[in-house]
C-alpha cells in the first residue's frame, strides 16, 4: 500500500468534498433567491397588469355610458352629467365632447375651442380608441391617456396603473399589447416592452431580472437590477452556508474515518490478500546423520508493491484474527506447488510442510483447497506436512478429526514449537501425530554454557516413545547439532545450515545439497 499516495488521494478528495457543499449552498442560494425575486416580480407585475386593465375597463365603461345618454350634448343637463360622471368615476379625470375638431363642451363646462385631434395609438376590442402621452385640451398639464368613443373622450391618469403595494427596489412599468409605454416608476426598463412579441415572459438580461405579464389589452412589467438582486442573494447565502459549512464538515470527518480505515493495518491486509503480494521462502532442512537436504521449511513473506518485505510476526496475528489467513493459506498452496511442484515430482523423497492456522485445523475447510492445488502439481499427497502449533489443537476433538482426515489421504501431520504452548502429553497422545517439531527456545538450551538441557531431552524421549520422528529448529552451532544427532533427533533447520531463501535460490541449494535416496523420510514446510 503506498501510504503517501493514499494521503494525497484523500486531501485531493478532500478539497471537493469540503468546497462542493459550499459551492451547492451559494448556487441553491442564488436559485433560491432568483425563485423569490422572480415570484415577487410577478405578483407585482400581475397586481399592475389588473389595475390598469381594470381602470381602463371602469374609464371605458363610464364614457360608453356617457355616449349613450339620451341628452342632447352639450345642455346644461349634459354638462352637468358629465361633471357626475367625473365625479363618481375615480379613473376619469375628465370628459370632453369633440365635434369637427371643436372641443364644444366637458366636465369643465362650454367651450367652443378648435382643438388638434389626438393621435390614436389603438382601438381595444370593444372600439374605445386609445391615445398615449397625450396633452389636455383646456389646460397645460402632465400627459394623459385618453379614451374616445363616439365624440366624447375621458382622460385617465396612467399614474394610477401604478398604485400598487410597489418595494423601493422594484421597477414597474406599464404598456400596451402593442409595445407602447404608458407609464414607469423609474426609467431602464421599458426596454423588456419589445419583449411582449419576440422574446421570454421573464429572464435575467441586460442587467435585470424582469416578469412579462399580459392582461387584456395591457402589460405590466416588474423588475430587479442585478446589484439588488445580488443584495437579496448574500441575504440568502447567509442562512445557507452555514448549512453548507455542516455539510462539507460532515464529509471531512467521513473522509477522514475513510482514510484512517484504508491507513490502518487491517486494510492494507486485505489489499495485500487481493492483490497476492505474499511469496514463500523457502528454509533448508537437513538429515543430521549425513547434513544432507531432505527438504525445506516454507516461511510466508509479505511483500509490498514497494519491494519491502513485512515480517510475518506483524500480520499472522492481525490475519488469524481477522479471518483472512484462510485466502491467504490457500494463496500458499498455490505458491508452494508452483515453486517447488516440478522438483517435488522429480524427486519423491523431497517433503514440503505447510503450516495451518488454527481455524483450519478446526474445521479442515483446507483440505479441498490442498487437493486441487495438489491435482495441478501432480505431487503426492505423501510429499506434504501439515504443521500446526499447539494454539491449533486446542479444540482437540475437531483438530482430530480434521488431522485423521488428512492422513487419510496421504498427507503427514506435525506439531510445531512443542513446548512453548499449552499441550499436555494427554493431548498428545490424543492426536494423530507423524512429526513433532522442538522448538528453538529449546535448542538454545544446549549450549553448555547454560547448563542446561533437560527440557529438550525429556522432550525427544517423549516424542521418540511415541513412535514421532523429531526435526529440531533454530540449530546455530555445530556443538548443537553433534547433540541432538547423539540424541537419535532426525532431522534440523537453523542459520548453521541456511537462512530462508527464495525459491530458486533453494533449488540451487538443493542440488549442492542432494540427499541419498530414502523414501518415506518427510521434509518440514511451515507457513509463519
Amino acid at each position: 500500500m503506498n501510504r503517501k499516495r493514499i494521503v494525497w488521494e484523500s486531501i485531493l478528495l478532500g478539497f471537493p468534498c469540503v468546497l462542493l457543499p459550499v459551492l451547492l449552498m451559494g448556487y441553491l442560494a442564488w436559485m433560491l433567491n432568483l425563485h423569490s425575486a422572480q415570484q415577487r416580480l410577478e405578483s407585482l407585475a400581475v397586481v399592475a397588469s389588473g389595475r390598469a386593465s381594470g381602470t381602463v375597463n371602469e374609464a371605458a365603461g363610464a364614457l360608453k355610458r356617457i355616449a349613450g345618454s339620451h341628452l342632447v350634448p352639450c345642455t346644461p343637463e349634459s354638462i352637468d352629467e358629465m361633471r357626475l360622471l367625473t365625479i363618481n368615476t375615480f379613473s376619469v379625470k375628465s370628459v370632453g365632447y369633440v365635434e369637427e375638431e371643436v372641443f364644444a363642451c366637458g366636465s369643465w363646462g362650454s367651450m367652443g375651442q378648435h382643438v388638434k385631434p389626438w393621435r390614436e395609438d389603438f382601438t381595444t376590442t370593444d372600439g374605445v380608441r386609445v391615445s398615449i402621452g397625450v396633452q389636455p385640451h383646456i389646460v397645460h398639464a402632465k400627459p394623459m391617456m385618453a379614451l374616445q368613443y363616439a365624440a366624447f373622450n375621458v382622460l385617465v391618469d396612467p399614474e394610477q396603473f401604478l398604485q400598487v403595494p410597489l418595494e423601493d427596489n422594484v421597477h414597474l412599468a406599464v404598456g400596451t399589447a402593442g409595445g407602447h409605454l404608458v407609464s414607469t416608476s423609474r426609467p431602464g426598463v421599458e426596454r423588456f416592452l419589445s419583449r411582449v412579441h419576440t422574446g421570454s415572459a421573464k429572464g435575467l438580461e441586460e442587467g435585470y431580472l424582469y416578469t412579462l405579464v399580459h392582461s387584456g389589452d395591457w402589460v405590466a412589467i416588474a423588475a430587479l437590477s442585478r446589484q439588488e438582486l445580488l443584495q437579496g442573494l448574500i441575504r440568502m447565502e447567509l442562512l445557507l452556508l452555514p448549512i453548507g459549512g455542516l455539510i462539507a464538515g460532515g464529509l471531512a470527518v467521513v473522509l477522514i474515518r475513510r482514510t484512517r480505515q484504508r491507513l490502518s493495518p487491517l486494510a492494507e491486509l486485505r489489499l495485500a490478500v487481493r492483490r497476492r503480494q505474499f511469496i514463500v521462502h523457502y528454509q533448508p532442512i537437513m538429515r543430521l546423520s549425513d547434513g544432507r537436504c531432505i527438504g525445506a521449511e516454507a516461511l510466508l513473506r509479505w511483500r509490498r508493491r514497494d519491494g519491502s518485505l513485512v515480517s510475518p510476526d506483524l500480520f499472522i496475528p492481525l490475519a488469524e484474527k481477522s479471518g483472512l489467513i484462510l485466502p491467504i493459506t490457500d494463496q500458499v498452496f498455490e505458491q508452494v506447488m508452483h515453486d517447488l511442484g516440478p522438483l517435488l515430482v522429480e524427486d519423491r523423497s523431497l517433503h514440503v510442510s505447510i503450516n495451518l492456522a488454527a481455524e483450519d485445523v478446526s474445521s479442515g475447510r483446507f483440505l479441498s483447497a490442498l487437493e486441487r492445488a495438489l491435482d495441478k502439481s501432480g505431487v503426492h499427497p505423501g510429499q506434504i506436512w501439515l504443521e500446526a502449533t499447539e494454539r491449533g489443537f486446542v479444540a482437540i476433538e475437531s483438530a482430530r478429526a480434521a488431522m485423521n482426515r488428512a492422513r487419510a489421504l496421504g498427507y503427514q501431520a506435525a506439531i510445531d514449537d512443542f513446548g512453548t504452548g499449552f499441550s499436555s502429553l494427554q493431548h498428545l497422545q490424543q492426536l494423530p501425530l507423524d512429526i513433532l517439531k522442538i522448538d528453538k527456545s529449546f535448542v538454545d538450551t544446549l549450549d553448555p554454557d547454560t547448563g542446561a538441557g533437560s527440557v529438550t531431552t525429556h522432550i525427544i524421549d517423549m516424542a521418540r516413545s511415541l513412535g514421532l520422528q523429531i526435526v529440531a529448529e533454530g540449530i546455530e552451532t555445530q556443538a548443537q547439532a553433534d547433540y541432538l544427532r547423539r540424541q537419535g533427533v532426525q532431522f534440523g533447520q537453523g542459520w548453521y545450515f541456511a537462512k530462508a531463501m527464495p525459491a530458486e535460490a533453494f533449488k540451487c541449494f538443493y542440488q549442492a545439497h542432494v540427499p541419498a535416496v530414502s523414501p518415506g523420510e518427510p521434509i518440514s514446510t511451515a507457513v509463519v
